[in-house]
């Protein structure tokens, strides 16, 4: 009988716990954290050569992806779309994250086409944890030679 009674309050035990629901589970609602090491902001980029993205990105809970943009700073600090002339230089890339670290050091080369139209760019990282959380940061860049900040 004492058995019975033992595995009786085991199953019990058992049904109550993993009947418990997920409301009680903490929302990440934490945006994950970038560092952009280069390019530093004003930083001026030669038409034609290659020059690297890195950063350090980290969240609490787990990173997913990001995505590299480089657009023209033309628009002002809005970054809203502006209508682009045929030759506006534009970057886009998107990287997924393997096995969702809290602390991912990101490094991608980016070659800047040599007829590239001198000017003042808009380099960003937006960052995706794994809760969907997401965070942005830019700098911005001059492609071109010989120009006074």
């Amino acid at each position: 009988m004492k058995k019975l009674a033992s595995l009786s309050f085991a199953i019990i035990s058992l049904i109550a716990i993993s009947s418990c629901s997920d409301d009680d589970a903490v929302i990440d609602t934490t945006k994950p954290t970038i560092e952009i090491i280069t390019p530093t902001d004003h930083q001026e980029v030669e038409p034609g050569s290659v020059f690297t993205v890195k950063a350090n990105l980290a969240d609490n809970v787990g990173l997913a992806s990001y995505k590299i943009e480089i657009h023209s700073a033309e628009d002002g600090h809005e970054h809203k779309s502006k209508q682009l002339l045929a030759e506006d230089f534009e970057y886009s890339f998107v990287g997924e994250i393997a096995n969702k670290p809290t602390a991912y050091i990101l490094e991608h080369a980016i070659t800047i086409p040599a007829d590239a139209p001198e000017e003042h760019y808009h380099v960003g990282i937006t960052v995706l944890d794994v809760n969907g959380n997401q965070n942005q940061q830019f700098v911005e860049i001059f492609i071109g030679h010989d120009h006074s900040h």
